[in-house]
């Protein structure tokens, strides 16, 4: 019996070698479309969750506008009115608390961006308030309140600010110059002399 030679023992190598290599490139494709398939329904997902929860939200919206309608009406209505309201106004609020939780539950957070800097990565400026109480740029009203979903965006807050009230041009801390006080007028005419009638003025003459 012969001993294979060295030529047919690098040959079958090199056939078992590319064998290999071929399976390895099977099994990178297949694990390249596998990855690339979990992250397409992980994108789906989060975008499906995106659209839940933003519909969420504008219930939110809708439960709150409530709260704020019922604050407003006319408190001079009738006793049995005024009873009704009071208890759906209980029920709207109770719905909203519940929902809040729910969000928070999700991950989903409130921003609440009253008395924080107004940040154009999370809020959008809709209206500016003139005022000397609070620094610009500072958020005194959400017109539309922003969440977080985790540490991203989830809806982008709409808000207004403050913007100073001074003239650019003057020092804020110094008051406006007060104008030298006038001397007052007299509001009493002076009384002119009582002219008498010609006929009165010679009559005097000639007494």
């Amino acid at each position: 019996m012969t001993a294979p030679s060295s030529a047919q023992f690098d040959s079958d190598t090199e056939r078992l070698i590319a064998q290999l290599r071929k399976r390895c490139e099977a099994l990178e494709r297949r694990r390249t479309e596998y990855e690339d398939e979990l992250a397409r329904r992980d994108a789906q997902s989060e975008a499906s969750l995106r659209r839940l929860l933003t519909g969420l939200l504008d219930v939110d919206d809708a439960l709150a506008e409530s709260l704020r309608w019922s604050a407003n009406q006319d408190p001079t209505v009738p006793d049995r009115a005024a009873s009704a309201l009071a208890s759906l106004t209980e029920q709207v609020s109770a719905a909203h608390k519940l929902l809040r939780h729910r969000l928070l539950a999700a991950d989903v957070r409130a921003m609440d961006l009253v008395h924080q800097r107004a940040e154009p990565a999370i809020a959008r400026v809709v209206g500016a308030r003139p005022t000397s109480r609070y620094p610009a740029d500072l958020v005194l009203e959400e017109r539309l309140p922003g969440f977080y979903l985790g540490q991203q965006v989830l809806r982008t807050a709409e808000v207004v600010v403050a913007v100073s009230d001074f003239d650019p041009g003057l020092d804020p801390s110094r008051e406006p110059a007060r104008e030298p006080k006038q001397p007052r007028q007299s509001t009493t005419a002076r009384r002119q002399p009582r002219r008498l009638p010609r006929h009165k003025r010679r009559t005097r003459r000639r007494s």
